[in-house]
């Protein structure tokens, strides 16, 4: 609700000067003629004009009409008193009128000043654009100085020429007309000077057939993210080509302590030999957990099936014999990308040093805050001192790193991890998943949790 605006204040004026010339005339016709019971009510119209335009001078600007309308009856109608007593009824009506409109027109003035006030002075942008047109018909300040364009110069444009991307406007206007509401969706936007800049916008459709949107400039911190990407992208080869010359080296080294083991009788030598081949095979583990570890975070975490997870996992291992069940096929976690090599290094774990394991269960239990994602399997588990030792990257006893890494992937994603079997009964590994974390799917349809 916008104050009147200079040229409709001044439409206005003109059509109330045409209306009181108008209602002049007609009155004198309607006098003369002897018609006394209809051309009153044509002076509702210049007393609701200056009632709603002039809302601080509607009173005395009424009493002037209501005047002019006693005026014209008493000096050109006929000494009839029944008519004249009419006419003072319509004086107070008139006047009455324009006062009630006088009193509405000054509120919904002051709610239009709050409503511009809070819509210009906004710090985020707000703009609206017709459904049908996709033109832009109004605009504050802020997204005027968003989009480096005059608020003239923009209400001349459509919304195709400040989102050039046809795919990504297609997708916005498909998901306004589907929801009738959307939020936080990053738009790419084009300026007057054809820079793009970024902002994070929501949308909604009002009653009448306008797009009202509103965004928040995140341009700083796309550039910013962009930035850091680049960083770590130039980071990790730079590892990835360290790391590579560093194996290479470690596998001649190797190779030349297998060449020395054979030429050599002396134990003491052949102590030292299985000594450094110890120490080579520890570092090439490490280097190789770096390979694993910088990829931890690195891409978005996206929504992944339990079941399916398992499967890819059990894909790239030599199960030897071990038979694997996984119930609730329809549960999902909101995990990293790496969350398949979670499940890996569990089964492996218990491949390398179950010591008999023949069965591997996953299943899922409901808690008061979440789910627990158990994985059971029946081998000798893991001693009740060591069962936390075997989460810390300082504890290597044939692990590795596997399971420090398995807890730091969940970390991601708030997921935690802990073992709690009974040692000689098998080893029992719990993934909780708390609420927000998971969902059930069920025949396409999806169930948050």
């Amino acid at each position: 609700m916008r104050p009147i605006s200079p040229k409709k204040q001044l439409f206005y004026d003109i059509c109330i000067v045409v209306s009181l010339i108008a209602t002049a005339g007609i009155t004198y016709i309607s006098l003369k003629s002897g018609i006394f019971d209809v051309f009153p009510y044509i002076y509702l119209i210049p007393v609701v004009l200056i009632a709603f335009s002039h809302p601080k001078l509607s009173v005395y600007a009424t009493v002037l009409v209501g005047w002019l309308y006693l005026g014209l009856v008493f000096f050109i109608g006929l000494p009839d008193t029944r008519q004249y007593t009419l006419a003072t009824i319509w004086f107070y009506v008139f006047v009455s009128l324009g006062v009630l409109i006088s009193i509405y027109s000054q509120v919904y003035l002051k709610e239009g000043q709050r409503s511009t006030g809070a819509y210009d002075n906004s710090q985020a942008g707000v703009f609206c654009f017709d459904k049908v047109s996709l033109k832009l018909k109004d605009a504050n300040q802020k997204f005027s100085y968003f989009i480096r364009y005059g608020q003239a110069e923009l209400l001349k444009t459509a919304l195709p020429e400040i989102i050039p991307d046809k795919a990504e406007l297609e997708s916005i206007l498909a998901s306004i007309n589907d929801q009738r509401r959307i939020g936080d969706i990053e738009v790419r936007f084009r300026t007057w000077d054809g820079s793009t800049r970024w902002a994070l916008v929501s949308a909604t459709v009002s009653d009448v057939s306008d797009i009202i949107c509103t965004l928040v400039d995140i341009t700083e911190h796309k550039k910013a993210q962009e930035s850091l990407t680049l960083a770590n992208k130039k980071l990790n080869l730079l590892n990835n080509i360290t790391r590579h010359d560093i194996l290479n080296q470690l596998s001649a080294l190797l190779g030349y302590i297998d060449l020395s083991r054979h030429n050599t009788n002396d134990p003491r030598m052949l102590l030292y030999i299985e000594k450094e081949e110890r120490a080579a095979n520890t570092i090439r583990s490490q280097i190789l957990f770096t390979r694993d570890y910088q990829t931890i975070g690195v891409h978005n975490p996206e929504w992944y099936n339990v079941a399916e997870t398992v499967s890819l996992a059990m894909a790239s291992l030599d199960l030897q014999h071990i038979h694997i069940t996984v119930d609730h096929s329809s549960i999902e976690i909101y995990a990293d990308p790496l969350f398949e090599k979670v499940f890996y290094n569990l089964i492996e774990n218990s491949i390398r040093h179950g010591e008999g394991v023949t069965d591997i269960g996953i299943h899922i239990d409901h808690t008061a805050d979440g789910i627990d994602l158990i994985f059971e399997d029946n081998g000798q588990g893991i001693p009740q001192k060591e069962k936390e030792n075997i989460f810390r990257r300082q504890y290597f006893k044939n692990t590795g790193f596997g399971l420090f890494l398995s807890r730091e992937i969940l970390s991601i994603t708030n997921l935690s991890i802990s073992e709690n079997g009974i040692p000689g009964k098998g080893a029992r590994f719990v993934i909780h998943a708390p609420k927000g974390t998971y969902r059930e799917v069920l025949a396409n349809s999806v169930t948050p949790a």
